[in-house]
């Protein structure tokens, strides 16, 4: 499964007319329905473990000011988008094995909230299951909208895109995300910064980078596999006022092959250098 434009992630969802232009998915109440987990390997596993560290100088610190809804969001925020440990770990980067068989299951999951808090993304990267429905939820007391678009060969290509005014408002996306991939999900009521990841995951073995730039990928089957890093473009290439939105570089990805032993563990460090 590639995820940095050879992607397919998701159906289009059946959306509604909602304010400013956008449009908002179907709301209902948070659902208690739980699909199995996948199967435990039957097999010998090992565990993949390693960190994503960056190679080479930090970006220069850049900042563009905030010119609307200051009392929630601040006056500036920093244009790089990249997260640093103090040992340069790099956080909220994928890690996954690309080409593994499909042993998700497709039936309907709890949903996994996203928060739109202080004018962030809460979290800004997450793994889940393929069928897994987003319930997003603005806390701030200003208009959100939440514009879901997958990563494909032909660019991004919006799937839902959801407007909420109103502070503590929750919406469901229907139908769950059904196909693996990346989705970016982005505001454009005058926040451009705000920016998150979701990969959407046919099999267990994906791993989001932690405050230190850690992974860790447990029960693996004994095997050769490839195994990926995946992590945002950094620099912006161009402010779009018109659009309210913000052009950056393409993201990163790095290859690799790892070798994993009955009840050992491979250890797989990834270098960012910048472009």
């Amino acid at each position: 499964m590639s995820c940095f434009k050879g992607l397919v992630i998701l159906g289009a969802a059946t959306l509604l007319s909602f304010g400013c232009g956008a449009e908002q998915a179907k709301e209902t109440p948070p659902s208690a329905d739980l699909a199995p987990a996948p199967k435990a390997p039957s097999g010998p596993t090992g565990r993949i473990h390693g960190i994503v560290r960056l190679e080479g100088n930090k970006p220069r610190a850049a900042v563009e000011s905030i010119t609307q809804d200051q009392n929630t969001c601040g006056s500036s925020h920093s244009v790089p988008r990249l997260a640093l440990s103090k040992s340069n770990g790099v956080q909220h980067a994928f890690v996954y094995l690309d080409g593994v068989p499909n042993v998700q299951d497709l039936r309907a999951r709890q949903p996994v909230l996203v928060d739109q808090k202080d004018c962030q993304y809460a979290p800004q990267a997450l793994t889940v299951p393929v069928g897994t429905r987003l319930e997003i939820t603005n806390s701030d007391p200003i208009l959100h909208n939440v514009h879901g678009q997958e990563m494909t060969q032909e660019g991004l290509q919006t799937i839902f895109n959801v407007a909420q005014p109103v502070r503590g408002q929750h919406t469901i996306i229907e139908p769950g995300l059904s196909k693996p991939g990346i989705v970016a999900l982005t505001c454009e009521a005058g926040h451009p910064w705000m920016t998150a990841y979701v990969f959407v995951a046919n099999h267990p073995y994906v791993a989001v980078t932690n405050d230190e730039g850690e992974f860790v990928i447990p029960d693996v089957p004994v095997g050769t596999y490839k195994i990926k890093m995946w992590h945002q473009g950094v620099t912006m290439k161009r402010n779009i006022k018109t659009l309210q939105r913000y052009e950056y570089e393409d993201p990163y990805e790095i290859t690799q092959e790892v070798v994993v032993q009955d009840g050992a563990d491979a250890v797989v460090n990834f270098d960012l250098i910048l472009r």
